[in-house]
């Protein structure tokens, strides 16, 4: 298969001289890492700092709420790590809601986070790029692995430190549950609406395509730092999410590599625990 029928497969190309609407260019004129134009929607630096605000406001309630209803209803409970994990996933419900609600929405959430439907192709081809972006991130990981320990030492501190390995072998039937429904639906979801989603699109009001995927990339790196090895990995992983970003216009195409990618280490975590 061709790079070109790669291309095709995530973002279809515009009859000539027609806007695409996903990045606001022609087939035959503006290049496509040019500025979108100023008419095209994008979330706005006061919807997105009210995104944010929301996100924020709604994890502390949540927080507020579980931790003394948890000391009331069953004390122990508080002190285990099902008290951490089902807060970790209320801030992640935060996330997704709050920034929903600053963009006045579902409908501001399809046109100013890019959160529409994708074709199935779209998918498949992100998929695909994401196997790829793993594995070049892997090879680098790879190369340096002699300071780690080794190939094997180096993949297994991979894979615990992007999963929930440590808790796995004392997890009760709650933290599993807690461990799947964040891994499989909240994680993806809320930092592709953040990254590929708000920030993306915020910084595309001022910038051109480049400079916002290596933008939102680092950041989101900076997000996964406090487990250093797990740095190529997230960095390839963003680089290929804010490619498909911009070519297929929407983060439904982003999310399913990012979830992809999670179960892929917690499936690695369950077999090592």
């Amino acid at each position: 298969m061709t790079m070109t029928t790669n291309i095709r497969m995530i973002g279809k190309t515009p009859p000539a001289g027609r806007p695409d609407s996903r990045d606001g260019m022609t087939a035959t004129g503006r290049p496509p890492d040019s500025p979108r134009p100023p008419d095209t929607p994008r979330i706005s630096g006061r919807q997105f700092a009210a995104g944010l605000g929301a996100a924020a406001a709604l994890a502390a309630i949540g927080a507020g709420v579980t931790v003394p209803l948890a000391r009331a209803i069953a004390p122990q409970w508080v002190h285990t790590e099902g008290r951490t994990l089902l807060i970790v996933a209320e801030v992640y419900l935060a996330l997704t809601a709050g920034l929903v609600v600053g963009v006045g929405g579902l409908t501001g959430a399809r046109r100013l986070l890019a959160l529409s439907r994708p074709a199935p192709r779209q998918v498949g081809a992100a998929l695909a790029l994401a196997v790829g972006a793993c594995a070049a991130g892997l090879a680098i990981s790879m190369a340096f692995s002699p300071l780690s320990g080794g190939p094997v030492a180096t993949l297994e501190a991979i894979v615990r430190a992007g999963s929930d390995e440590s808790r796995m072998a004392a997890a009760t039937p709650l933290v599993w549950a807690l461990i799947v429904i964040r891994v499989a639906a909240l994680t993806g979801l809320g930092e592709e609406l953040l990254f590929r989603g708000a920030l993306y699109g915020w910084l595309r009001r001022r910038l051109s395509v480049s400079p916002v995927i290596a933008i939102t990339t680092v950041l989101f790196a900076l997000e996964h730092a406090y487990y250093p090895v797990l740095l190529p990995l997230v960095l390839s992983l963003g680089l290929a999410a804010g490619w498909v970003r911009h070519r297929a216009g929407t983060v439904g195409a982003t999310i399913p590599m990012h979830i992809a990618v999670d179960l892929s280490l917690f499936l690695a975590a369950v077999a090592l625990a």
